[in-house]
């Protein structure tokens, strides 16, 4: 786990508590990982997000009226990652309006933040970790709606 606790540290130290939010529970949501998905909302909550902008983050294309134009962006991004296929999952246009929001050292830092949780909702995800195990979440964080 040496790797992973060190990816971690490193996106910790250089990625917006907002936009780790905003990461984590929309690419745990789209990788369907319960574990994740349970503790990034108990953890927004807890940076004061409300129910509300949990499940904008999560179902973003649903609320995309919703979100400032940085947060799409980076929503977008995450997205893109996530489902990638091929050298075109991440187009100019898209990096471009990443650097626009948060420079290009953000965006590569943001591009690690999204490794980083998908590679965490793998490893939850193979070793069927419990959320129901996590301290402080609700049910409806071990069960919530999830985008498509």
């Amino acid at each position: 786990m040496a790797p992973m606790l060190a990816l971690e540290a490193y996106t910790r130290a250089r990625v917006s508590r907002s936009d780790s939010h905003l990461i984590r529970l929309r690419v745990s949501a789209v990788n369907n990982c319960r574990f994740c998905t349970a503790m990034h909302r108990r953890d927004a909550r807890r940076g004061g997000w409300d129910d509300t902008r949990i499940l904008a983050a999560e179902d973003w294309p649903a609320h995309a009226g919703e979100l400032p134009a940085g947060d799409l962006a980076v929503l977008r991004f995450a997205d893109a990652i996530t489902h990638i296929h091929g050298e075109e999952s991440v187009s100019d246009e898209l990096w471009d309006d990443v650097v626009r929001h948060r420079g290009e050292a953000g965006t590569g830092q943001l591009l690690m933040e999204v490794v980083t949780i998908n590679a965490w909702n793998r490893i939850a995800v193979a070793t069927r970790k419990d959320p129901g195990s996590l301290r402080g979440v609700r049910p409806e964080d071990i069960d919530p709606v999830r985008p498509r």
